[in-house]
């Protein structure tokens, strides 16, 4: 395959790499003038089903032709020649995601950056019935000119019923398949956020998560083995951030992440702590800023600065406690009387007066006494 000088119409320019299903070309296209990636697939490897695979290719490229958007790399084209089938995409600068954790790794909120440009294109491309099936670093491409875009929508179905059929053979992927893959069960979109919620592990920690000897130990620690909060291997790393990836790599997909846009908008305000600044959320086509800080009257006392009112985290983990926490280190006077003052005691008429449990129960009492007097003594 490396000798080849055309491909269809596409001419080979040189080769860019090549991967457990085949070969990937730099190739013209004279068309329409431009350079793309060519990725080839051989297919004489499954001759008894190769019809059957020939459709299911061609049915997979047609879902990723459709998903136009800024973190999916775009597929311009397929089509067979001889015993290759091939994908024209468009072709990247930059540095995949697997060689830079590997050269000098992610500062923190490089990586949760990452995370939701990631997220983001899945969600796009989950509402249109696609799901990747394998997300791992080695098909995340970081741009020269900044951002992230997830590669090899067309071919993941491919992949996982090839590692289904015969442990092993896609190298570097099971450690990145979420449980129910594992197990040989079909898989939805949350099976992708599983697999980003490992990706975005190993670059918080640059740790492998799942990590194995072999193909069984690795599909018996996705399936069994509980992860270690990332924090303990980075302090960056926040109890927001722990709690984010903790539910992206839950072992239920029921209770995991049920969608990418959800991970996505909690990564955002994982970010905004991280950097200080406010959230801006990107869901779907719209774009909005939430604020997170409002003005403080100079005469009212120090209260908590910030409440982000628009997550999805519980109003426990929006609230900002720097500023109580100050006022707990470094007391005023009127705080100081406060914390010094003894708790008044509650008597029984101030809790009737006061509380309407007991109020409504006194007042039951009540009625229930005259009316056992009246029936006792009328």
């Amino acid at each position: 395959m490396s000798k080849k000088k055309q491909i269809g119409r596409y001419k080979i320019l040189g080769e860019l790499g090549r991967g457990a299903m085949g070969v990937v070309y730099r190739a013209e296209d004279p068309a329409l003038d431009r350079v793309v990636a060519l990725k080839t697939i051989l297919l004489s490897d499954d001759v008894e089903n190769r019809k059957e695979y020939e459709k299911r290719f061609a049915l997979e490229a047609r879902a990723a032709g459709k998903l136009n958007h800024p973190n999916i790399v775009t597929t311009f084209d397929f089509g067979e020649e001889g015993d290759l089938a091939f994908l024209a995409m468009e072709l990247l600068e930059g540095t995949d995601l697997r060689t830079r954790l590997k050269d000098k790794g992610l500062a923190t909120d490089e990586a949760v950056e990452i995370a939701v440009q990631v997220a983001d294109g899945l969600g796009f491309a989950h509402e249109r019935g696609v799901v990747h099936r394998d997300i791992k670093p080695g098909n995340i491409m970081l741009l020269e000119r900044g951002g992230a875009k997830i590669m090899d929508f067309g071919i993941a179905r491919m992949r996982s019923d090839d590692f289904k059929t015969s442990t092993g053979m896609v190298l570097g992927t099971p450690r990145f398949m979420s449980p129910e893959q594992i197990g040989g069960a079909a898989v939805d979109q949350r099976s992708d956020v599983f697999s980003l919620g490992v990706v975005l592990y190993e670059m918080l920690t640059g740790q492998m998560l799942f990590a194995g000897a072999d193909s069984a130990q690795i599909a018996h620690n996705v399936t069994n083995v509980e992860h270690e909060p990332p924090s303990r291997r980075n302090k960056e790393v926040t109890s927001l951030l722990d709690f984010v990836v903790a539910r992206a790599l839950k072992k239920d997909p029921s209770v995991r992440y049920q969608d990418a846009y959800e991970l996505a908008s909690d990564l955002r305000t994982c970010l905004a702590e991280l950097r200080g600044r406010p959230v801006t959320e990107t869901k779907r086509d719209t774009t909005k800023t939430v604020k997170l800080a409002r003005k403080i009257d100079s005469k009212q006392a120090p209260v908590a600065s910030a409440i982000a009112p628009s997550t999805r985290l519980s109003l426990s983990r929006q609230f900002d406690s720097r500023a109580a926490l100050k006022r707990l280190a470094a007391p005023g006077m009127l705080d100081r009387a406060a914390l010094a003052r003894l708790p008044r005691h509650v008597g029984l008429l101030r809790r009737i007066c006061r509380d309407a449990g007991p109020r409504l129960l006194f007042f039951s009492s009540l009625v229930a006494a005259a009316a056992s007097g009246y029936i006792a003594f009328g």
